[in-house]
């Protein structure tokens, strides 16, 4: 029988992977540094076992399509619509900003080690960080259960408009090879090109994958499913990359066309195994990537920091001057702080245009590999950091650009009762409140839904429930109770702490998804804490009783119960089972 030359390296690999990421949960790191630590091991800078080839690049590849496509299925076509400003106007300045600053970071940087180099070279040098690592942070955002959140959604605004740009980016570092013979006509028949069959990919995408994915749902056999998945998928990734736009991007278009059918979450379910398996050795790839020269660590050290520094820097200003608080902008700053798998494609045009010298070329990968490595942590630490720096910064004056959001309406009643956040409980919430004729005043951080609901007279100021300005102008030192109804839970334990300190007479109450996060809130002040999972819980058992035809005070008792000491049995069946595990 005949022997594969890679298997031997998959077996290594993933036998590798299990065992640190083990090592890594007891030390309650994130497992996707355990896969880019297992790659360091492995790789030219730990052991030398194991190099990265062609076959793991290109599993590595076919995971990173597989997870756009995923994070694709969590959108739809309403939310890019919703986000076009951040994607456009935030994505554009985004890469302006960055390239610039990075250019001229680069200019000081290479003098001072004594290389001297040309403008068009520092462009390029600008335009190659400018991107970050829609793998990662699409990954890591997932894990943590971010991406619905606001600054989650901005960050993958970015970064889609960051895969979008990849094709001219790399049309403009072609332009900056002074040999090149390249004439106006042959510019605007590129951009031309991309533009048509970009348009052209998208509307064809947007007729055929809902017939598609209703043909394929049709059949009982989930191999047909899978499969189908996988022609949806990778279908849609080969179409892109024949017109040189990202095969990533083409998945994520898929993903979010899909999203629209009603086969969607089966599509998405799956894939979801392949999905996991392929970007594990994606990231185990990025480690694999990493061979330090010691004389070059401390210069690379140096600029992968400098990097980080500016781009967490130009996103939070940029996102603040969009209208987004700025707590939101400065967690997406953090998300999108190191540069990406593409700018390996970018730096590999600017090396074949004779922009820079192979050193030159070894020190710009070693830089992205240690930003990307460095990322999931950042990410993971950001709401901390973000925690202890928002009281420190200034960015106010920035605010004006938000179109007016954070004016408050000029007539408005005293409230008696702030909600913040207008989702969909803070509407119900609202409603309730109408009715029974009792004043409130809403405060929301989503300009868009701040100006769509002054116009549907909706007592509502634009703000962060973190900020206490914000908070005042509310009305917290008017009102008497405080619900708090927005999904980032770290920032419902921050506004809990921030309200308990000023108003320590006020009612509380906060909402969380996850009973896990409920002693966190409880102890940063609020007087309930209403649990999505367990309220769900205590509806599925008053369903069953009342199937069983049990009488309703038995009903009313245990209701009562469950409610008590933190849910009360429910409570204790999650600790005795936690106690087993």
């Amino acid at each position: 029988m005949h022997t594969f030359d890679f298997l031997d390296e998959l077996v290594i690999i993933s036998a590798m992977a299990i065992l640190v990421i083990v090592v890594f949960q007891r030390l309650r790191l994130p497992a996707i540094i355990g896969l880019i630590a297992t790659g360091i091991i492995l790789g030219p800078s730990g052991a030398g076992i194991v190099v990265q080839n062609d076959v793991i690049a290109t599993l590595a590849e076919l995971g990173v399509i597989l997870l756009l496509f995923t994070i694709g299925l969590e959108f739809s076509l309403n939310d890019l619509r919703s986000m076009r400003r951040i994607v456009l106007a935030g994505g554009s300045l985004q890469v302006l900003l960055t390239s610039l600053l990075s250019g001229v970071l680069a200019a000081l940087g290479l003098v001072a080690v004594g290389v001297d180099a040309s403008v068009n070279t520092l462009i390029f040098i600008g335009l190659t960080v400018s991107v970050s690592s829609t793998a990662i942070c699409a990954k890591v955002l997932k894990e943590r259960r971010e991406l619905s959140l606001p600054h989650g959604r901005a960050s993958m605004g970015i970064l889609l408009f960051q895969d979008i740009i990849i094709v001219p980016l790399m049309i403009v570092i072609s332009l900056l090879d002074q040999n090149a013979n390249v004439t106006t006509a042959d510019i605007a028949l590129r951009i031309g090109t991309f533009i048509g069959f970009g348009t052209a990919i998208a509307v064809g995408l947007r007729l055929l994958l809902p017939r598609l994915t209703r043909f394929v749902s049709l059949a009982s056999a989930q191999e047909v499913l899978i499969l189908g998945a996988l022609v949806i998928c990778f279908g849609a990734a080969y179409i892109t990359s024949l017109v040189g736009m990202s095969m990533a991007l083409g998945a994520f278009m898929a993903g979010v066309i899909t999203a629209g059918t009603d086969q969607g979450h089966r599509i998405g379910r799956a894939v979801e195994s392949m999905r996991d398996a392929f970007t594990s050795i994606f990231f185990i790839s990025v480690g694999l990537l990493l061979d330090i020269n010691p004389t070059l660590l401390v210069p690379t050290v140096v600029g992968a920091v400098a990097v980080v520094i500016v781009k967490a820097l130009v996103v939070t200003a940029v996102l603040r001057a969009l209208g987004c608080s700025i707590r939101v902008a400065m967690l997406a700053g953090v998300v999108l702080a190191q540069i990406g798998e593409f700018s390996f494609v970018l730096a590999e045009s600017g090396l074949k245009s004779g922009l820079i010298t192979n050193d030159g070329f070894q020190a710009m990968l070693l830089v992205i590999i240690v930003t990307m490595t460095l990322a999931p942590l950042l990410i993971s630490a950001a709401p901390r950091l973000v925690e202890r720096a928002v009281p420190r910064s200034s960015f106010a004056p920035l605010s004006t650009f938000s179109q007016g959001a954070s004016k408050p309406l000029e007539v408005m009643a005293t409230p008696n009762v702030v909600i913040i956040g207008y989702g969909v409980h803070g509407r119900n919430v609202a409603r309730v409140l109408d009715a029974t004729a009792i004043p409130y005043r809403v405060m929301e951080m989503s300009s868009q839904t701040v100006e769509k609901c002054r116009k549907q007279g909706v007592p509502i100021v634009y703000g962060d429930a973190t900020d206490l300005e914000d908070l005042q102008l509310a009305g917290l030192q008017h009102a008497n109770s405080v619900i708090i109804a927005i999904s980032d839970q770290s920032a419902v334990a921050m506004a809990t702490t921030i309200i308990r300190r000023a108003r320590p007479d006020i009612f509380v109450i906060a909402r969380t998804r996850y009973a896990r996060d409920v002693e966190a809130i409880s102890k940063a002040g609020a007087d309930v804490v209403v649990t999505e999972e367990y309220e769900s819980s205590i509806q599925v058992f008053i369903a069953l009783l009342q199937h069983l035809g049990v009488e309703s005070d038995v009903i009313v008792e245990q209701e009562s119960l469950m409610h008590s000491h933190r849910y009360g049995v429910l409570g204790r069946i999650t600790d005795a089972a936690r106690e087993q595990a």
